[in-house]
């Protein structure tokens, strides 16, 4: 391989990392907006939640107790 070949595929593989960290940009942006979506709807679900169940903070700190110790988070 002479030296014009070596600089191409160096070339080449400069792009196509360049381009891979773009991709993990967007994929972390994405996941973030994901989460702060969720996030939202979960606050909106518990406002929601607490004006018909005005206990709800008791009783979810109760539930989320019970869910650590019998729920892996990381199980698939």
């Amino acid at each position: 391989m002479n030296e014009a070949e070596i600089n191409e595929q160096f070339r080449l593989l400069h792009q196509e990392i360049a381009l891979a960290g773009d991709m993990i940009e967007t994929l972390r942006r994405d996941h973030r907006a994901a989460i702060d979506a969720l996030r939202l709807d979960i606050e909106a679900l518990q406002r929601c939640l607490a004006t018909w169940h005005p206990d709800l903070q008791e009783r979810l700190a109760a539930v989320r107790e019970e869910v650590l110790q019998h729920v892996d988070p990381e199980a698939t």
